[in-house]
């Protein structure tokens, strides 16, 4: 078996047990949510944010957490597609992902049906069910799969960096916003996390195999 293979056949396994991993955890979340037995955890963690809690980082926190909205995400994706170059590198595996983690979502929050933290913890208005974050599992895979995208296609080391810098941002903040906010649990955040990672492994891997490439992060 030649070097290539044999590291291709690493990365897959890899990539099958972190989504493997990340599916398993996401059940684990869900068994503690439906069962009662998150509440310690999520009050601990959701009043640590709440104690916290200023006009700037208020101000800063529905900032990052309007980055997450499906309008912000439409747009994003709608760009990716209009800019040829950008079209099926970028554009076309973004925005199929992103549409199947919005409605994996939704299923999922019509089948728990966890209503969200009380009204008066809440800074801004927000409907629907809580568990799991509809923008913790989009932002994940969006932001998370483009810095994917980024390290396997841009050339230049130091603008891959800088821009894996900047789409992390968004990749992690955006659910923290979440909770600072008081619309959602932090169980619904971790959960949402746990998804986006699995469904980017196996997104990588229908890539890898569609282009025939398997590149190292």
């Amino acid at each position: 078996m030649g070097l290539n293979n044999i590291r291709e056949k690493k990365s897959h396994e890899i990539r099958i047990i972190v989504a493997a991993a990340g599916i398993a955890v996401f059940f684990a979340i869900l068994f503690t949510v439906v069962t009662g037995r998150s509440q310690n955890f999520d009050d601990s963690v959701r009043f640590f944010f709440y104690d916290m809690r200023s006009e700037w980082l208020t101000w800063a926190a529905k900032i990052i957490t309007y980055m997450g909205n499906w309008h912000s995400i439409v747009i994003l994706c709608i760009i990716l597609l209009i800019i040829k170059p950008l079209r099926m590198t970028y554009g076309v595996p973004v925005s199929l992902g992103a549409v199947f983690v919005t409605l994996m979502n939704k299923i999922i929050k019509t089948a728990v049906q966890r209503p969200r933290p009380d009204e008066i913890f809440r800074l801004i208005d927000e409907g629907g069910f809580s568990f799991s974050s509809g923008h913790s599992i989009t932002s994940m895979f969006v932001f998370g799969m483009l810095i994917y995208l980024v390290r396997n296609n841009v050339k230049k080391g130091m603008t891959a960096n800088i821009l894996t810098v900047i789409l992390f941002i968004p990749t992690i903040f955006i659910g923290l916003s979440r909770i600072y906010l008081g619309v959602h649990y932090p169980t619904d955040v971790l959960a949402g996390w746990c998804l986006g990672i699995a469904v980017i492994m196996f997104a990588i891997e229908i890539i890898e195999r569609i282009t025939g490439k398997n590149k190292k992060i």
